[in-house]
């Protein structure tokens, strides 16, 4: 009786340690709602769809330069000393080859006009703004990249610290087994049935199991950690995730289509990017068509007066000009600048064949790794039934008295090395898993794809 009483207290003191170490008003978040979350508050995914409104507003602004300007001046001059010029004598009844000085104007000169320009054909500007809309999708595709990162490692986070989970249940249900035949042996003990040796061994291997606990226990505790950093949620607060889920599986497990990954599609557009680069310097070589026309009132006055005019007159002046620019010769800029984004494409090129080349390396590394890891979980899986049942057997033995302590301990040593790789091979699997949908460009459409 005082033997059971011991065992009682002892289970119960566990139990509530248990509890203690669970997070007060823990919410438990399944895997969508940590990537939702998550979608909704990373910075760093804030931040890309900022990118996508700043290259939004760029295309506005190139497309400004296809749009009439108007401006509206105002100006008064005041001359201190009124310049003058020469002029033929001749011109006023003087003698030829002489000249004189005359001054023409007033002091004060005041002009308010206004003048619209527009460019009827600006072959740069039309090039930018298709610049401008592929930057646009570039800034969208970086966006992509980003959470797709996210995605990638909330995931991997959030299967981690179901693994853990799963592992500290198996090892709390280890320690409570091995608690009772502790209980039993020191009962034997204290009975000159065992030896001290023996029931000290038994429990060293009770203290490592315990000590294996509170690691395990550790590692998920800072993987929790982890995942409040990703979802950008108060790290104080009490998170827990859902159950192990064994029924769910990869749908098929095959190589997919790398040019639907992320990647491949932005370095598309950095090859287009780069050519229309080209086209805009080479735009530099057209001419330049605008049309202005100009409305605006000139007074003047002979001294510093801005709101006087001679004779109370204001007078008009309006305009319209056709203006044509035709480049001739930059001293070869504009060559050395298409050598220069020529080089730049190809650059571009060959780092799209590289990546193909790498990205068809991942797809094929990614699914050996998955099948050879499959095959691992069904094998430790199978090792850890094994080890399950035969630790049961050897302690319902150890408690009758058939087998040794020494056969207790090794079946306890192969059911914890069993538990380890078990754990190893079931979060090996699932990140291989995640490994091969990035890998086909298929990871956003298991999950979320919009911010």
């Amino acid at each position: 009786m005082k033997h059971f009483i011991t065992k009682t207290i002892r289970a119960g003191v566990l139990m509530m340690g248990m509890v203690l170490c669970a997070p007060a008003h823990a919410q438990t978040y399944s895997l969508d709602e940590c990537i939702r979350v998550a979608l909704e508050n990373n910075q760093n995914l804030k931040n890309s769809k900022l990118n996508i409104q700043a290259a939004a507003y760029n295309v506005k602004e190139v497309k400004s330069a296809l749009l009439p300007t108007i401006n509206v001046t105002g100006q008064t001059v005041y001359y201190q000393n009124i310049p003058s010029q020469y002029a033929p004598a001749s011109a006023f009844g003087g003698s030829e080859g002489e000249y004189q000085k005359l001054t023409l104007g007033v002091a004060q000169t005041t002009s308010a006009n206004i003048q619209m320009t527009q460019n009827l054909y600006n072959h740069a500007a039309i090039t930018g703004l298709k610049a401008a809309r592929v930057y646009q999708e570039a800034s969208v595709l970086k966006a992509d990249l980003t959470r797709e990162d996210l995605v990638y490692s909330v995931m991997a986070t959030y299967y981690s610290i179901q693994v853990l989970s799963e592992n500290l249940g198996r090892i709390w249900e280890n320690i409570l087994n091995l608690e009772k035949t502790t209980e039993l042996n020191k009962a034997l003990m204290d009975n000159d049935l065992v030896s001290a040796n023996t029931h000290s061994r038994m429990q060293i291997n009770l203290e490592n199991l315990r000590n294996q606990y509170e690691n395990q226990k550790l590692m998920q505790e800072q993987n929790i950690t982890l995942l409040k950093l990703l979802m950008n949620v108060d790290i104080q607060s009490g998170i827990t995730v859902e159950p192990f889920e064994y029924s769910t599986t990869l749908a098929t497990a095959e190589a997919g289509d790398i040019g639907q990954r992320t990647d491949i599609k932005l370095q598309h557009v950095n090859i287009r990017l780069a050519q229309f680069d080209k086209k805009v310097i080479s735009a530099g070589y057209y001419p330049v068509l605008t049309n202005t026309f100009s409305y605006g009132y000139t007074s003047y006055y002979d001294s510093f007066a801005p709101f006087k005019q001679i004779n109370n007159d204001w007078i008009k002046s309006s305009y319209m000009a056709l203006t044509l620019r035709i480049p001739v010769f930059d001293g070869f800029q504009k060559k050395n600048q298409l050598h220069q984004k020529e080089l730049a494409i190809q650059q571009n090129l060959n780092s799209l064949e590289a990546m193909k080349r790498n990205a068809d390396k991942e797809v094929e590394d990614a699914l050996q790794n998955y099948f050879i890891n499959r095959n691992l979980l069904t094998n430790t899986k199978r090792s850890l039934d094994l080890a399950e049942k035969l630790f049961a057997s050897s302690r319902s033995e150890y408690e009758s008295g058939i087998t040794s302590v020494t056969e207790l301990l090794n079946a306890q040593n192969d059911l914890s090395n069993a538990r380890t790789n078990y754990s190893t091979a079931l979060l090996n699997v699932k990140l291989a898993e995640l490994a091969l949908k990035k890998a086909n460009g298929k990871l956003l459409t298991q999950s979320e794809s919009k911010i």
